[in-house]
């Protein structure tokens, strides 16, 4: 096993410099099955999309699964390379260790995991301590203007990355509420949340690109918290790129792509695309956080950053 840091500039370059070949393996020509975490999908469908345009002999043939299959298919050897919306965990690095597997692990952005309500919902602002509340099942009703409505907690499949980031940062690994509503795909996540005022959900972040205004963001703070010193004790941080890339935004989480090719095949060739500048710009137009291109952040005003 070992751990790669990618220069996009230098593989770019490779990719280019493959195209010339005329026989064997090439990263820019043949056909690769890669499983991708349906909590990044929205967002790797356009990468793909974009390197059929660059490469019309190259075909990335991208399915959605959840990231614990994903993870598992490539122990087995089912697949040779995966994306995941999460790290892989210390069981799934030893399970390949016995397994005495080599691969490549790179770090291509950087997500979050977004809370999201109805966008009729007064709640756009929620401590830590309530949405451990709320998920695990203690707080059962909305305050306020909500009038003691029941909450309606939605959730991912229970193989869902969204969720095992969620519940390692925020439940302490415990279990969510046994009222929670789990649903096979964010798209469906997202359309109860839109038709159903009483909803809380979570989804991967590049699923709200051009999301209804039925659904909102909530941002999230911690009384006792305060992310540096420029910041004010208690802040609430939306998961806007500026605060996901300074890690003010608590439910942070990478996008990690894990590879067993070792020679020059269009999987590495996809791998060098994604590093690369028109690569990592898709992470940027999507809502995400690219990792291999410079990120300028300017202030605009104490309570407001953009990148």
């Amino acid at each position: 096993m070992k751990l790669s840091s990618l220069l996009p500039g230098c593989l770019f370059a490779f990719v280019i410099v493959g195209c010339g070949r005329g026989e064997g393996p090439s990263p820019t020509r043949g056909t690769v099955t890669i499983e991708c975490d349906e909590s990044v999908w929205p967002v790797m469908k356009h990468e793909a999309e974009e390197f059929h345009r660059s490469y019309p002999d190259a075909n990335v043939n991208l399915r959605s699964v959840e990231a614990r299959e994903a993870i598992a298919d490539f122990v087995n050897d089912s697949v040779r390379v995966i994306v995941s919306g999460r790290a892989l965990n210390t069981e799934e690095r030893e399970a390949l260790t016995h397994a005495k597997v080599v691969f490549d692990e790179y770090k291509v952005a950087l997500d979050a995991v977004a809370v999201i309500v109805h966008g009729n919902n007064p709640h756009t602002q929620i401590r830590i301590s309530e949405l451990d509340s709320i998920f695990s099942g203690v707080i059962t009703r909305w305050s306020g203007r909500m009038k003691n409505a029941l909450i309606d907690v939605a959730i991912g499949d229970i193989n869902s990355s969204t969720n095992e980031v969620f519940r390692t940062k925020i439940l302490n690994n415990r279990r969510f509420t046994l009222a929670a509503t789990s649903f096979p795909s964010s798209e469906k996540l997202m359309e109860y949340v839109k038709a159903t005022p009483t909803a809380i959900g979570i989804v991967g972040l590049s699923w709200l690109k051009g999301a209804d205004p039925l659904v909102t963001k909530v941002a999230l703070g911690d009384p006792k918290s305060r992310p540096d010193s420029t910041q004010p004790v208690g802040k609430y941080y939306t998961p806007v790129q500026a605060y996901v890339h300074l890690n003010y935004y608590p439910l942070t989480k990478p996008i990690y792509i894990y590879t067993r090719e070792v020679v020059r095949h269009v999987g590495i060739g996809f791998i060098s695309f994604v590093n690369s500048g028109p690569g990592q710009k898709i992470f940027l137009n999507d809502g995400l956080v690219p990792v291999t291109m410079p990120v300028r952040i300017v202030e605009l005003t104490s309570h407001q950053v953009k990148i």
